[in-house]
């Protein structure tokens, strides 16, 4: 537990580890003299509190300076060379950063996929989901500290990474018997779907619908450092929410890869890691086994769930037996924010042994549906582009990591959606992004 806590410290430092010794998070008068900043705890660790429904902050939160405080009292005093934090920052930030109120409820509060509802979670009850709300905590502890006296730096008001993820759901709509037979039934019905379209697929890979990637390999291009990450699925049996499948080593998908590699040299490959696996997480070591046959000039470390589909916080130590280090998950379905309070990676926090593990989260910054004027948060066009931008200024304000997640199969405009909404959304935030760093 210690090692947490001594975690959340330096989390919040922000860089300036130097001055762990400086801050003190304890309650015991005789200590408090060895420290510039104590930080007292509030009962949440307690034995017979934690992991009960008595733990939960109640609404409507206290704020200490203007930022929501889940936990202790915005107070501060001075008890000699000593300023005594009453606003328990550390619990508050350990709530978000390890998912602990989806701990308290593991059945409760979910879709219909068994994913914790973003709309019913206490970032976006409490008014916070579009505030990193433990990086606004570092920036208070980093003041206090200041005022103490020490030489405090501020992290640069600039993107640490901007991860452009495309999670390849679909090589092709209709290149596989299922989806010609279903191509060639709806252009005949007349559903949005033209006959020609299915023959031009079946006689180029290019011309597929869905195989929108050398559109995306020129929009990612355009942001300078930017890091591009293809999320692979490698499920061995294609069924429900993990429809369609592809073959690994078919002609498209080998394709696909060599058309991404030529076009962009710096690209990753991750484990899209199976729907089933959400609720069978075993499964995660044999879908990235299967998938690092493909790549064997690559280790698969980077993984992000199908659907989001991460449903219980000890699920992720199955990443790390899987030899995961990086995951991409964290990012509610229905509601874009920060989701665990933060927009910089982070250890994942274990909120059933309250232990630090190896695996680091990278924090969702969005993702094309959430968006959608048709699904989910319901936005038309402007209200997408404005909100997006904004999510976008406060990560680049708190030295955080921008992670997009843009399906190919959304942008497509060639007879399957029509919708030029995801293409000119997307395309519209790479030039921001790209006048942004200049």
């Amino acid at each position: 537990m210690q090692e947490t806590i001594t975690y959340i410290i330096e989390f919040l430092l922000h860089g300036n580890k130097h001055l762990i010794s400086e801050v003190g998070y304890t309650s015991d008068v005789t200590q408090f003299h060895r420290y510039r900043v104590v930080i007292i705890p509030s009962n949440f660790f307690d034995d017979g509190i934690y992991g009960t429904a008595q733990s939960m902050p109640p609404l409507p939160l206290e704020e200490i300076e203007q930022t929501p405080l889940l936990f202790g009292k915005p107070l501060l005093r001075k008890i000699g060379n000593t300023l005594l934090v009453e606003a328990d920052i550390v619990a508050s930030s350990y709530f978000l950063l390890s998912r602990y109120e989806e701990m308290l409820n593991p059945k409760t509060l979910r879709d219909e996929h068994g994913r914790f509802i973003g709309k019913k979670s206490l970032p976006y009850q409490a008014g916070f989901i579009d505030r990193p709300i433990v990086d606004e905590y570092g920036q208070l502890l980093r003041g206090w500290l200041r005022q103490q006296g020490c030489d405090v730096t501020e992290p640069d008001a600039t993107y640490n990474n901007i991860f452009l993820t495309h999670d390849v759901d679909s090589v092709a709509h209709f290149r596989h018997f299922r989806g010609t037979v279903g191509g060639f039934l709806r252009g005949i019905l007349h559903k949005g779907c033209a006959i020609k379209v299915v023959l031009k697929s079946l006689l180029s890979l290019e011309k597929d619908p869905a195989y929108t990637f050398p559109w995306i390999y020129e929009r990612d291009k355009q942001v300078q450092g930017a890091i591009p990450i293809y999320f692979i699925k490698a499920v061995k049996y294609v069924k429900g929410f993990d429809y369609p499948g592809y073959k690994l080593k078919g002609k498209d998908f080998t394709r696909f890869v060599k058309h991404t590699l030529n076009n962009c040299p710096n690209a990753q490959f991750g484990l899209h890691a199976s729907y089933q696996s959400g609720y069978e997480p075993n499964l995660i070591l044999e879908e990235r086994n299967r998938l690092q046959k493909v790549f064997p000039k690559q280790v698969i470390t980077s993984a992000r769930h199908h659907y989001l589909h991460a449903l219980q916080p000890e699920d992720m130590m199955y990443l790390i037996k899987a030899g995961i280090t990086d995951d991409y998950t964290l990012g509610y379905a229905d509601i874009a924010g920060f989701r665990l309070g933060t927009c910089r990676a982070v250890q994942f926090i274990n909120p059933h042994t309250k232990e630090l593990t190896s695996l680091t989260l990278h924090p969702l910054t969005m993702m094309d549906c959430t968006l959608s004027n048709n699904n989910y948060m319901n936005l038309w066009y402007d209200e997408a582009f404005s909100y997006a931008c904004q999510l976008i200024d406060t990560t680049k304000k708190y030295h955080g990591d921008v992670c997009l997640l843009w399906h190919n199969t959304i942008i497509d405009n060639q007879g399957i959606n029509k919708n030029s909404y995801h293409k000119r959304l997307y395309s519209n935030i790479i030039n921001y992004l790209q006048n942004s760093i200049k």
